[in-house]
């Protein structure tokens, strides 16, 4: 134990350690311009950002459209020469992950999704997310939060060991991908907002686009069950109302206005993203209102209609939105050779579930073993299921119907009616595959919601699916008038309406 007159020696060592590695590291932040203590050079920082942009697009894919990517380019350079960095020369790149996400990259490296492009409506809205993530590069807020978290580690006596490696560039890029995905803090988020608005309304843009993107992100959270669908844009630090709240006092305060007219840009950004893949990458399978295929499985599947659909890395899932009913299609592969009964019976005993009953007969041409079985669930308790088993080669496929037992003679025909639509495709059926697009579509006298959720709604629940892709609560979805430009989901190519 220390003492107190130790501690204070202790104390004044330390502090003394900080002071003598971070003074030779006082640089002006470019947006503040103030002077401020930063363990990286911008030398550093152009270099971390290089090395790891290879990485980036390696991991997430890099969608294919040259179109695209230099519509992107354009927007983007167009903020860039208005921010607090116009020397630097900064890179565009929309990635093929279905994700909603947005991350920048130390030196200028800035990525858009596909998949948060899909929510996206207005190439203001755009030029917002883009600018948010200019103004994390601009304002260095990598490292500045990595000079924090160094001298933080330093001054709690770990000096001696972490002083050697304090301007080591891998120890770096480790730090930003943990920034990527866990977002920056409060006050790094909050100043981007307030950068994005300014630099967006410099360039002509409709500085409130900000409070929509947020607005749009605010929607998915709310109709995912609360789960982020987004990783570092806009993190929750802090929560998205707030958030809207305050960029929205400072839009007022600041008077951040363009003169008439500022650019909206909607008419020209969704012409730009029509026909932009939506959803899941097409060898993971492509979920369509209630038909799920797979062309490197050649399978196909119905789903009961209105559930609600999802294409997880280990199994499809569909869910009763009225009922505790879930189907899950899920993959077994085999080691040897055996018979489709004695497969499914191996796969129902690693479940720990028991059989009531079970039969072999013929699905579509395949060769199935139903059954009926028995068990216990966490949150459900005593279960009934009910499972279809299929063998094609090596692989089986199982079609599971579950639902507590005493409702299982309510849910057995939507379990019956799913088993028997699993069927094998031919080698042209798949080749003919496409994955969901977005597609422009123009109301037309006398159509409905109704109508147009039922031919073009997306995949598993219809409206919701339709609603997010054209920014509008499920709950509360404008009125569809003729000559409405609005977007469809669809999986045929070329587009036939």
């Amino acid at each position: 134990m220390f003492s107190r007159q130790q501690n204070r020696s202790v104390c004044l060592v330390i502090l003394s350690l900080l002071a003598a590695v971070l003074l030779p590291c006082c640089a002006t932040n470019p947006v503040t311009k103030k002077k401020e203590f930063v363990l990286m050079s911008e030398q550093q920082e152009f270099s971390v950002g290089r090395s790891m942009d290879p990485e980036i697009r390696k991991q997430y894919g890099v969608y294919s459209s040259g179109r695209l990517q230099d519509y992107v380019t354009s927007i983007g350079e167009r903020i860039a020469e208005v921010s607090d960095r116009p020397d630097i020369f900064f890179h565009f790149t929309v990635l093929y992950s279905p994700i909603v996400n947005a991350f920048a990259l130390p030196g200028g490296y800035i990525y858009i999704t596909r998949g948060l492009m899909a929510y996206l409506n207005s190439e203001a809205e755009l030029a917002g997310v883009l600018a948010h993530e200019i103004g994390h590069v601009t304002a260095r807020h990598a490292v500045r939060q990595y000079t924090k978290a160094a001298a933080y580690q330093i001054a709690t006596g770990i000096a001696s060991i972490f002083v050697p490696e304090i301007n080591n560039a891998r120890q770096f890029s480790d730090f930003v991908f943990v920034a990527i995905n866990a977002g920056y803090s409060r006050e790094y988020e909050t100043e981007s907002d307030r950068l994005s608005a300014g630099y967006i309304s410099r360039a002509g843009y409709d500085p409130q686009a900000v409070s929509s993107v947020l607005r749009i992100l605010e929607l998915l959270d709310r109709y995912n069950n609360n789960k982020k669908n987004h990783i570092s844009l806009f993190s929750s630090h802090p929560d998205t109302q707030k958030r809207i709240a305050d960029i929205e006092k400072e839009l007022l305060e600041e008077n951040l206005q363009v003169p008439p007219p500022s650019i909206t840009g909607k008419d020209r950004y969704l012409k730009e993203i029509d026909g932009l893949v939506f959803g899941n990458n097409i060898h993971e399978g492509v979920i369509h209102l209630n038909r799920f295929q797979h062309p490197d499985f050649r399978i196909e599947i119905f789903f009961p209609e209105k559930w609600t659909i999802k294409n997880m890395p280990d199994a499809v899932i569909a869910k009763d939105p009225d009922n505790d009913f879930q189907l899950e299609l899920r993959h077994h592969s085999l080691n040897k050779r055996q018979s489709i009964e004695e497969a499914a019976r191996a796969i129902v005993k690693k479940n720990g579930l028991t059989e009531i009953n079970g039969s072999q007969q013929l699905i579509n041409g395949l060769e199935a073993y139903t059954g009926t079985y028995e068990g216990t669930m966490r949150h459900r308790g005593s279960v009934t299921v009910r499972t279809g088993f299929f063998q094609l080669k090596n692989n089986v496929f199982f079609v599971t119907g579950i639902s507590k037992t005493d409702e299982f003679r309510k849910a057995l025909p939507f379990f019956e009616k799913t088993i028997k639509s699993f069927k094998k495709l031919s080698q042209e059926e798949a080749g003919n595959i496409q994955p969901n697009k977005i597609r422009l579509y123009t109301i037309k006298k006398g159509e409905g919601m109704n109508t147009l959720v039922k031919k073009y709604g997306g995949p598993g629940d219809g409206i919701k699916a339709f609603a997010l892709i054209n920014a509008w609560d499920p709950e509360n979805i404008p009125e569809l008038k003729p000559g409405m430009v609005i977007k469809i989901l669809r999986n045929d190519d070329p587009f036939k309406p």
